[in-house]
């Protein structure tokens, strides 16, 4: 049986006073959660509850609205009972407190982050990049206990992202960035499906290293202007705009790398879009080092 890891992060200047806004994810989160902890996958096995593990992605201090991360990872040992009158004799609801405190993990932490559109023109591969940066983000995040693959080396995580974004500073050149009075406005979620390796331990305070990559399906909607300024002189701005919310492509990848209670993560994932003049890429990246506390 599946044995779900989900861990999720919500990151401001202020966390605290935009929780309220991340009650449709949430909602989104415990659909997803039930029906996995009933998906009957052959290739899995549960958890031993003493088996902790933590996996988060992506921060993202926009402004205004923030950003809620959920994923679902694995890793393994033996075999688990079933849930819902299960064989142990525990409710579901027994099962899902268990599930979600045993072995269950908080992490904060601090880095940097980015948000970032790349437009380019069909025409004439003329693009244009406009980002939020922000150089200091902080990380506040809550973790299940994880599994692999039998007793492999590799897992999988689902990457589940909510985020708002305001950008207001073009890429003028490479890692340059100026603000050219363009704006765009927008959101963007996504579910990445990720496979990924572990070098090292799989036990709590461990130390290993997770190298993954996914593709899945994600959604955007945005308005603004922008120009292109991959070329000299800069034409005039040009007016985008997604007002759809049709499933697209989204593609991440992610790195992670821990020694006992300090950890170091890097991410980026986003959803593509192509229309009959343009192609867009959105793309949440971050990175940042975090303290985590096993329960």
């Amino acid at each position: 049986m599946i044995r779900c890891y989900f861990s999720f992060m919500f990151i401001d200047r202020c966390p605290g006073k935009h929780l309220l806004r991340t009650i449709p994810f949430l909602t989104a989160f415990g659909i997803a959660l039930f029906y996995m902890a009933f998906l009957d996958l052959p290739l899995l096995h549960a958890s031993e509850p003493d088996i902790r593990n933590e996996r988060i992605v992506n921060s993202a201090p926009f402004t205004g609205q923030r950003f809620l991360i959920a994923q679902n990872n694995s890793e393994s040992n033996t075999t688990g009972a079933a849930i819902s009158g299960t064989s142990d004799g525990m409710t579901f609801w027994e099962w899902l407190w268990d599930y979600l405190y045993t072995g269950a993990s908080l992490t904060v932490g601090v880095g940097t982050r980015q948000a970032e559109l790349e437009v380019t023109r069909k025409s004439d591969d003329a693009t244009g990049k406009i980002v939020q940066r922000d150089e200091e983000a902080y990380f506040i995040s809550y973790s299940t206990r994880p599994s692999l693959f039998r007793n492999s080396k590799f897992g999988y995580t689902f990457l589940l992202n909510y985020t708002t974004f305001k950008l207001d500073q073009q890429e003028i050149s490479k890692d340059v960035y100026e603000d050219l009075g363009t704006r765009i406005r927008g959101k963007t979620a996504y579910v990445v499906p990720s496979f990924f390796y572990q070098w090292g331990q799989h036990e709590p305070y461990a130390k290993f290293v997770r190298l993954g990559i996914g593709i899945g399906l994600g959604v955007a909607k945005y308005q603004g202007d922008i120009i292109m300024t991959d070329a000299l002189p800069y034409g005039a701005p040009i007016s985008i705009s997604n007002g759809s919310y049709d499933l697209k492509a989204a593609a991440g990848f992610f790195l992670d790398a821990r020694y006992r209670f300090i950890g170091l993560n890097i991410s980026s994932a986003g959803p593509s879009y192509k229309d009959d003049t343009y192609k867009y890429d959105v793309r949440d990246i971050a990175v940042y080092l975090g303290f985590t506390y096993y329960f």
